[in-house]
């Protein structure tokens, strides 16, 4: 109900009063000391209040009280509940609190009694003590116990009247007192009559009047008096007749005597309001200081306490007569009423207070009684009746007036609402200058507020006055009286002692005044409030605090402060603004910039647009012309910067060279932005070019990123540079990718470039907020925004806030459509590249390019983590990948020929292409196997390299429904060699049975494979599948041989598959012929069977879906070529050749350039087949025969027109390559250039390589086939250059940077990776060098010398590797290697002079030309008289030629026997030195 109504009674004050002063500081004075009387009137809580007052918890507080006279309602303790409210709340409290600097408890001081009474007589304090005994008797807890009070003052026992007749006592002592001449008779005003309660009082009011002060119990506590009447307390007590229980104490007293009755007994719940009773008896009693008379109406409920009485003598007991009602009564002075009439006065008891002041013919004092007790009633009518109330007021506020309390009155007429007649008629004109607040209150409060302001001036009450003027709306006349005071304040010493107060007053005053126009939205107004603020600061913080940032901005700039305006218009999100205010500030670079930023995510997110590409709108020239003026003015270097960013931004399309050029300079400036959008608009210009617009390329550029620059140097555009400049791009998108993810965890320090790219991007600013990223949208209708809800972003004026995490989620979200768009066209135009290359029949290099890439980009994109491709997304990107996969025909030609290009077999070596390939088998694994996919799956393992573990594993699982092929691969899985072929073959001791075992599966697998019904098979094994296996298994057997001769075609399969290291060691192949016999009968077999039965074979061919015209003739040179082979190197099937020779449908089908080889060399029913003889049919048919010598000493060989690779000398892969395919003295364009000794000859021991004039010369040519590692270096159009003099450069530019930390370490940098190419050069020219050497000193009896010459070799060969590595820029500790490069160097250097004279090299170097001679006639012709000291020793001993003769009448000789005697004439040609031997002239 309270809280219903608003209402609160003293003891929510007091919880109120604890809850404030407990979190609140108490302001005021403290107290010392406090002494509190009367205690037991108070509640515990209300005492507990005092602790916030006095700290002095020691001394500081005094209790005195009586618990007896507790007879407020709702209170009842004793002084121990006191001493524990003070142990726990104001002594442990205060120990606890630490602002008191207290740390150890107090003590509290006993009880002290006092007993000795100087107000009262002892008959009233035995009479009292009687009261007291009660109550510890039955109520023993609600009293302290305390020894009885004594007195010194005599005084007669208090007396009992017994009324004389029927009538009322009242009546019998006042009845007869009426007025004596003129003056009321009756009591004094030192006498009163005590009543219950207040209908005790209107009771006998009638019958005394004004003779006698009547005040209830409640009303004397405080109070003393001479004499007091106790009048029928015990007739109007609600105990009414349970006082009997009075009796039961008096028994246990012994005071009872035989004639009472039986008494009650005591009941706590019965008699409970007893102690009450006895509480307020106690205070009557205490009352009087003289006499006390005790009157009762009814003796029978009075009986029992005036029998306990009695029976302890301590009250005498008189009848009421009109003599004694005479003596009672005693007259008092008009002082003595006056006194009392103050007293009740100040106790608030209006009433009486008024009677005596009546009595005491105080006219003034008894209006001002009378008006204050009219006052008090009308606030107790104020609720219930209101009406009344008024009434009763404005009676008080006249009586004040008219007594001259004019205060009162005025107060009255406020609570009357009458203010205006309060503020002018009374505080106004009666009361002056001293009330001029209070009046300047009531005129506020009658809403005369102007009157109010100018009242309140006049008293120079400054706060007031500007209070009311705002609360008037009378802001300009508050501005007057402002600038009055503080004119005032230079003349008056007393407003200038409060110059600090009048700023605090006129600062409140303009803040209201600006807030109130701000409220109205009249800006203007406010402006004129805030300018008349003491300070810039002051203006600031109230603009900032209200969010004013317009009127800030320009308040700034009319100030001048045109940094802190930018700040504002960047608060704003303003950028163009905030480039004006700091191109005014003279910061022209953050100008400049800032107005670039504008312009590029305005060129993005113009209206309608989705980003990309860069658009035109209103302004943008303008604008850009303005950031290169704002440029111009900082600094050339930063208008250098400017321009090329103002190029970049354009949306004019601009030829491929200017975009090279823009990209150099983005680069030259470090500036991702210029990086990003120029690669971008160069993949646009490849992407939009016509396909018949590009060049093709049969080479692979070793170092793509130069050949790319030049080419778009050039205007011209490749397949190699739209995949290059694809990469750059998506790398950029790539790191934007881990830049946002960095963001989301706050981690982004690696990507910061990135993070402040994505910012330009997007047209965000970031911004720290309470540890938390937040990112201001500059562009709320930018269209990326969209996919950012609403709900997680907030809006305000024109920005837009997301925070990190929702940022980030848009972002990514346009990132990856725009990879998977970008990704998309990149596709498409690869594709249309690939048709073209195939429409146009291209090579196959330029074919399978495009196709390797479409599988690179596609399969990016399909698993990259950055994005999350839709349905129809996949598809088509699953779709490209099928199509990539047409790599496979690329690579294995129906013509073997067409692998022998150089390009083509780089690029089946590239990682690149062994994933395409599996995928491949990826999509032959699938469902059913059938052989056709069996015969590929293994064809693409042989053809491109041992799979991964899991993939090996899944293709085991699938053959496992075909023994043959599921053995075959495990034995294929086992028989896999390392990467590496450091390791000699002789050391691998284990290889003959693995390898018989391999061979023995291959063969029982391809016997499945053609037994098998294929007619009935759905996809049968291709016949070129089938004879690519039957070459590979051939392979495996002749690698089982001392030598072996094979194609060109087959040797380089060998070399992709890498099991060409798989040679048995100590062992002659002879231990293997009987293993090898069933093998190669089945492969003769198969021969004649494809070639005898034309129509199964055409059949088979058109079943797989094959050009019959086209590669029938192709398979028919196939099989004969295989047939020669199988010939000469199993020294078998001789006499089927000529069989074969004699049919026309086949010699038909031969190239006319074999055929005529062969049949020039039949002779009769034979054909002589040798060596030198396959060697001119197949180099005639583009597959050059290539010997392969294992073990046997080949030194003495001679075949013109053969290859001859001697795998004692040569054990790497790319010396074999460099054989089989010898460089041309000139590189292609952007192709590395490297210094090689001719590979040729170094692999030909014995053979020499003549130049025009017959000398031996070392020659310096390009190479097409680099290894892998060395493909980064530079390149050239020319013979090979090399700088011996960088290791001075090297060494001297270290020393720079050590001695001075400055821009020499930049510079350094920059420079390294120009070093690091010229010591690749070096180091590779040293490589071909060192071989050379090695393969000179082996034909040496003595090699000691030789093998220390090889060791310091291999030093500089590792010097030379750990300088290019040092040199690497890409290592983000290539500053700790500063000392390691400048070491190295300076060895290297000081090795040139030995080099020089070991191996004869003259080094030339020179800082202009970089010219180096490496030329060196005395090394060969060493050379060449060890090769001639070899020759003669070789005629000693059983040389054999290569060659071999069949006859038709079935000749079954061994290998060995094939291989006829050299010719002597052979070898004095060799002599004469008029031929070099063995070699192929080039």
């Amino acid at each position: 109900m309270k809280t219903e109504h608003g209402d609160f009674d003293l003891a929510d004050l007091v919880i109120d009063l604890h809850h404030r002063l407990k979190n609140e500081k108490l302001e005021g004075d403290k107290m010392d000391f406090v002494y509190i009387d009367e205690v037991q009137d108070l509640t515990i809580k209300q005492i507990a209040l005092f602790k916030y007052i006095c700290r002095n918890i020691d001394e500081g507080f005094v209790f005195s009280g009586d618990t007896a006279q507790t007879i407020a309602q709702g209170i009842d303790f004793r002084f121990e509940d006191i001493r524990s409210l003070f142990y726990n709340d104001f002594i442990l409290q205060s120990v606890s609190d630490e602002s008191t600097g207290r740390k150890e408890k107090g003590l509290i001081s006993e009880i002290f009694n006092l007993r000795q009474n100087f107000r009262t007589h002892a008959g009233v304090l035995k009479l009292a003590q009687s009261v007291i005994d009660l109550l510890c008797h039955f109520f023993r807890n609600s009293i302290d116990i305390l020894k009885p009070e004594t007195s010194l003052i005599y005084g007669e026992a208090p007396v009992l009247l017994e009324p004389g007749n029927e009538e009322n006592a009242i009546v019998t002592i006042f009845g007869n007192s009426g007025n004596v001449d003129g003056k009321i008779v009756g009591f004094g005003a030192e006498q009163v009559i005590l009543v219950r309660d207040d209908s005790a009082r209107m009771e006998i009011s009638d019958y005394i009047g004004k003779q006698a002060l009547v005040l209830t119990i409640m009303e004397c506590k405080g109070l003393e008096f001479q004499d007091v009447l106790l009048y029928n307390f015990f007739g109007s007590s609600p105990l009414r007749n349970q006082w009997r229980v009075v009796y039961e104490f008096m028994k246990k007293q012994d005071l009872l005597d035989s004639t009472i009755s039986k008494s009650p007994s005591f009941s706590h719940a019965k008699h409970n309001i007893l102690c009450s009773e006895l509480k307020q008896l106690y205070v009557a009693i205490t009352r009087t200081r003289q006499r006390l008379w005790i009157c009762e109406n009814i003796e029978e409920l009075s009986k029992p306490m005036f029998d306990y009485w009695k029976r302890k003598c301590l009250v005498q007991v008189r009848k009421l007569d009109d003599s004694l009602a005479q003596a009672m009564q005693v007259a008092s002075s008009p002082e003595e009423w006056k006194a009392r009439g103050l007293k009740l006065y100040w106790e608030t008891n209006y009433e009486m207070a008024t009677m005596c002041f009546e009595r005491a013919g105080d006219t003034i004092s008894e209006k001002r009684a009378k008006a204050a007790g009219l006052k008090a009633a009308a606030d107790r009518l104020r609720v219930s009746n209101p009406e009344m109330s008024c009434t009763v007021l404005r009676e008080a506020a006249e009586i004040f007036d008219s007594i001259g309390r004019a205060e009162s009155a005025a107060e009255c007429f406020c609570d009357l609402g009458e203010y205006e007649r309060a503020a002018g008629n009374i505080y106004m004109e009666k009361c002056g200058v001293s009330e001029l607040k209070k009046a300047g209150e009531c005129f506020s409060l009658a809403g005369f507020y102007e009157r109010a302001a100018h009242v309140y001036a006049k008293g120079n009450y400054l706060q007031e006055c500007l209070s009311v003027c705002t609360q008037g709306k009378f802001f300009d006349l508050g501005l007057q009286f402002i600038e009055y005071w503080k004119q005032l304040s230079t003349m008056d010493d007393c407003m200038a002692a409060r110059s600090k107060d009048v700023d605090k007053i006129e600062k409140e005053f303009l803040e209201r005044c600006a807030l109130h126009y701000y409220e109205l939205k009249d800006n203007r107004s406010m402006m004129k409030f805030v300018r008349a603020f003491h300070s810039m600061d002051l203006r600031r913080n109230f603009l900032k605090s209200l969010e004013c940032l317009d009127e800030l901005l320009l308040l700034e700039e009319e100030s001048g402060n045109f940094v802190e305006a930018a700040e504002i218009a960047e608060l704003r999100g303003d950028l163009l603004l905030e480039a004006d205010l700091l191109g005014k500030a003279r910061h022209f670079k953050e100008a400049s910039l800032l107005i670039l930023w504008y312009v590029f995510s305005k060129s993005l997110w113009a209206p309608n647009s989705r980003g990309w590409p860069l658009k035109l709108f209103t302004q943008k020239e303008e604008l850009l012309s303005k950031a290169k003026l704002f440029a111009k003015k900082e600094s050339d270097c930063l208008y250098e910067f400017v321009c090329t960013e103002v190029e970049v931004l354009s949306h004019e399309k601009a030829n491929l060279f200017r975009l090279k050029q823009n990209f150099n300079a983005s680069q030259c400036h470090k500036s991702l932005r210029g990086e990003i959008l120029t690669v971008w608009k160069i993949l646009d210009a490849h992407v939009h070019l016509n396909t018949s617009k590009y060049d093709w390329e049969d080479e692979v550029p070793v170092d793509l990123r130069k050949h790319s620059k030049e080419m778009i140097s050039q205007n011209r555009v490749s397949l190699q540079t739209l995949v290059y400049f694809w990469n750059l791009w998506k790398e950029n998108i790539v790191n934007i990718f881990y830049c946002l993810a960095g963001i989301e965890t706050a981690t982004f320090d690696d990507y910061m470039a990135y993070e402040a790219f994505c910012s330009n991007y997007f047209g965000v600013r970031r911004q720290l907020k309470s540890q938390n990223i937040i990112y201001i949208v500059l562009n709320p209708d930018a269209n990326w925004l969209r996919q950012i809800d609403d709900r997680s972003s907030r809006r305000i004026g024109k920005l837009v806030y997301a925070d990190a995490r929702h940022f980030v989620s848009a972002a990514r979200n346009h990132w990856r459509s725009e990879l998977l768009s970008v990704g998309m066209k990149m596709l498409q135009t690869l594709d249309a590249l690939h048709k073209f290359s195939t429409r146009n029949s291209l090579s196959v290099f330029c074919q399978s390019m495009s196709l390797l890439h479409i599988f690179e980009v596609a399969k990016f994109l399909k698993e990259s983590k950055f994005l999350d491709c839709k349905y129809h997304d996949t598809r088509a990107l699953e779709s490209f990948i099928q199509l990539s996969t047409k790599y496979f025909v690329g690579i294995f030609p129906l013509d073997s020929r067409k692998s022998l290009a150089g390009n083509m077999i780089y690029l089946r070596r590239t990682e690149l292409s062994r994933s395409l390939l599996e995928e491949v088998v990826h999509g032959n694994i699938n469902g059913k196997l059938t052989y056709g996919q069996i015969g590929r799956v293994v064809m693409m393992w042989l053809g491109s390299g041992k799979p991964t573990e899991e993939l090996y594993k899944k293709i085991e699982e699938r053959f496992k429904d075909n023994s043959s092929w599921k053995t075959l691969v495990q034995n294929l899985s086992g028989n896999i060699m390392p990467e590496s072929s450091e390791e000699s073959p002789s050391s691998i001791s284990d290889e003959a049975p693995r390898a018989i075992s391999l061979i023995c599966k291959f063969h029982k697998a391809l016997e499945n494979a053609y037994n098998a019904n294929w007619r009935k098979e759905n996809d049968y094994i291709s016949p070129s599948c089938f004879l690519y296996l039957v070459d590979r298994l051939l392979i495996l057997a002749f690698n089982l041989q001392g030598f072996f001769l094979t194609t060109k075609s087959s040797t380089v399969e060998w070399l992709i598959y890498q099991q060409w290291m798989a040679n048995p060691a100590g062992s002659s192949a002879t231990d293997f012929q009987s293993s090898l016999g069933s093998m190669y009968d089945f492969v003769v077999s198969i021969i004649q069977h494809f070639l005898y039965n034309r129509q199964d074979t055409e059949e088979w061919i058109k079943k797989s879906k094959i050009n019959f015209k086209y590669y029938y003739p192709l398979l028919v040179t196939r099989l004969v070529s295989i047939l020669c082979l199988v010939c000469v190197n199993s020294g078998r099937y001789f006499d089927i050749l000529p069989q074969l020779l004699g049919r026309g449908n086949i010699t038909s089908q031969l190239p006319k350039e074999l055929c005529g080889v062969l049949q020039r060399m039949r002779k009769g029913n034979g054909v002589n087949v040798n060596a030198n003889v396959l060697a001119e049919a197949f180099k005639r048919i583009g597959d050059p025969l290539v010997i392969v010598s294992l073990r046997i000493n080949c030194a003495n060989f001679f075949c013109p027109d053969a290859i001859l690779v001697d795998m004692g000398v040569t054990q790497c892969r790319e010396d074999i390559i460099r054989v089989l395919f010898p460089r041309n003295t000139k590189a292609p364009q952007g192709q590395m250039a490297s210094a090689e000794v001719d590979m040729t000859n170094s692999c030909k021991k014995g053979i020499s390589l003549n130049g025009k004039d017959g000398s031996n010369v070392l020659t310096v040519t390009s190479s097409n086939f680099a290894p892998m590692e060395d493909q980064n270096l530079n390149t050239n159009d020319q013979d090979l250059k090399i700088n011996w003099g960088i290791f001075q450069e090297i060494s001297d530019a270290v020393e720079l940077v050590e001695s001075r930390k400055d821009g020499n370490l930049m510079k350094f940098v920059s420079n390294a990776s120009k070093m690091k190419e010229q010591v690749k050069r070096i180091r590779f020219f040293w490589l071909e060098v060192t071989m050379s050497a090695r393969r000179v000193s082996d034909k040496k009896p003595c090699a000691s010398e030789d093998g220390n010459l090889s060791a310091e070799a291999n030093n500089v060969l590792e010097e030379l590797e750990q300088l290019s590595s040092a040199l690497d820029v890409s290592d983000p500790e290539h500053e700790k290697n500063l000392s390691s490069i400048g070491e190295l160097s300076r060895r290297l250097q000081s090795r040139l002079p030995w080099i020089e004279t070991a191996f004869s090299i003259p080094l030339v170097s020179h800082k202009d030309t970089n010219v180096s001679t490496v030329s060196d006639p005395q090394y060969h012709r060493e050379a060449d008289n060890s090769k001639s000291e070899e020759i003669g020793k070789s005629e000693e001993g059983n040389t054999k030629d290569l060659q071999a003769t069949a006859a038709s009448e079935g000749q079954t000789n061994a290998h060995n026997e094939a291989v006829g005697s050299s010719k002597g004439k052979r070898n004095k040609k060799s002599r004469k030195g008029k031929k070099g031997k063995g070699g192929r002239k080039r």
